[in-house]
C-alpha cells in the first residue's frame, strides 16, 4: 500500500469560468427594476401623449442622409477627444496608457451607461482600466470623477452662457429651477473638491482600516489629474460639448423642418440633452432626454411632431448606436 506522502494528490477543483462584471449586472435585480420602470414610462408616453408619429416619421424618411452621416462622426470624434483627455489625465497622476486601449475601454463603458442605471458603466471603466492596464482601480476612479466634475462645471458654465444668450439675458420661469439646481450642484463640484484638496488626510480616519489604503489613490487620481496643463484639459472638454452640439446642429440640418434655430439655441438644446443623461434613475437617460429634447424645441417654436423627428434622428445616434458598437466591441473583448 503506498504511503501517503506518496499518492498522487487529488486533482485541484476545476477553475470557474471567468465571468463577465457587465454581464452580471446586467441580470442585477435593480437593473432589472430600472429596466421595468423603462417599460411603464414607454408605455405611458406612448398612449398617453399626443404626438403625430406619422408626420414625425414622414420627415424622417427625408432625411438627408450626407448630412446625419457627419452628425454621426461629430458625436464619435467626441470620443476621440475624450480619450485624449483621458489619457493626458492619467499622465498628470504618472500613468502612461496607449490610446487605443483607453478609446476601446471609454466605448465599453458609455455603452455600459447605456443599458445599466446609475452610471455604472463609469465603475465598469475603472474597472477595466485595472484589468487591462497596471493602472489601480481606485486611482483610475479619481481620475474619472476628476472628468466627470470637469464635464459637469464646463457645462454648466456653456449651458449658463448659451441660455443666457438664447433668452436673452431673461431666463423663463419653466429653466429658472434646473438652472438653479444645476448652479447648486456645480458649487458642491467645487467645495467638496477643495475639501478632499486640504483635508490633509483628516477623512481617511473615518474609513475602515481596509480601506484607507484605496481611499489615498483615489484621492491621489482625483487630485493629480489636474497637475498639469489645465488650460488643455478645459479647452478639451470644451471641445467634447462642442461636438455634442454640432451632432444636434447637424441632425436638425438634416430634416426638411425649415425652420431657422440659432447656434445658442442649438448648444443650449444639446447641453440640456446631456444633462439629463446625468440622471441616475435610467438607463442613458432614456426617454428623459428625449422628452427634454422635445420639451425645450417646441419651447422655441417648433412642432410636437418636428421635435419628436429630431429627437428620434439624435438618440439613433447618441444612444441607440452606441448600444450597437458598444455591443459588438464587448463581445469581440468577452471573446478574446
Amino acid at each position: 500500500m503506498l504511503k501517503p506522502e506518496m499518492q498522487s494528490a487529488a486533482p485541484p477543483p476545476e477553475a470557474a469560468a471567468p465571468r463577465s462584471a457587465l454581464r452580471e449586472r446586467l441580470l442585477d435585480p435593480r437593473t432589472l427594476i430600472s429596466f421595468a420602470i423603462l417599460a411603464v414610462v414607454l408605455f405611458i408616453v406612448l398612449t398617453h401623449v399626443p404626438l403625430d408619429y406619422g408626420a414625425s416619421l414622414r420627415a424622417i424618411r427625408q432625411t438627408n442622409l450626407a448630412i446625419y452621416a457627419v452628425a454621426i462622426a461629430a458625436f464619435y470624434f467626441s470620443f476621440v477627444v475624450r480619450t485624449v483627455r483621458w489619457e493626458l489625465l492619467l499622465r498628470n497622476t504618472g500613468e502612461s496608457t496607449r490610446f487605443g486601449k483607453l478609446f476601446h475601454i471609454i466605448i465599453l463603458a458609455w455603452f455600459a451607461n447605456c443599458v445599466l442605471p446609475a452610471k455604472m458603466g463609469d465603475f465598469y471603466r475603472a474597472y477595466l482600466l485595472r484589468q487591462q492596464t497596471d493602472v489601480s482601480g481606485s486611482k483610475g476612479l479619481g481620475t474619472i470623477v476628476s472628468e466627470r466634475a470637469l464635464d459637469f462645471l464646463v457645462l454648466m458654465s456653456l449651458l449658463l452662457i448659451s441660455g443666457l444668450v438664447s433668452f436673452r439675458a431673461s431666463v423663463p420661469e419653466r429653466f429658472l429651477p434646473a438652472f438653479i439646481v444645476g448652479l447648486i450642484i456645480a458649487a458642491g463640484l467645487i467645495v467638496g473638491l477643495l475639501i478632499i484638496r486640504y483635508s490633509e488626510g483628516r477623512l481617511s480616519r473615518y474609513l475602515p482600516e481596509r480601506l484607507r489604503a484605496q481611499a489615498t489613490r483615489f484621492k491621489h487620481g482625483l487630485l493629480s489629474a489636474f497637475a498639469g496643463r489645465v488650460p488643455l484639459l478645459l479647452g478639451l472638454t470644451v471641445v467634447v460639448w462642442m461636438a455634442e452640439s454640432t451632432r444636434l446642429f447637424l441632425v436638425v440640418q438634416a430634416l426638411p423642418l425649415h425652420i431657422s434655430l440659432s447656434i445658442a439655441q442649438i448648444v443650449f438644446i444639446a447641453l440640456v440633452a446631456s444633462l439629463l443623461t446625468t440622471i441616475p434613475a435610467l438607463p442613458g437617460g432614456l426617454v428623459l432626454v428625449e422628452g427634454g429634447i422635445i420639451a425645450v424645441l417646441v419651447f422655441f417654436g417648433l412642432s410636437s411632431s418636428q421635435a419628436l423627428s429630431v429627437a428620434i434622428l439624435d438618440r439613433l445616434i447618441s444612444y441607440w448606436s452606441l448600444i450597437a458598437v458598444g455591443l459588438v466591441v464587448f463581445l469581440m473583448s468577452h471573446r478574446r
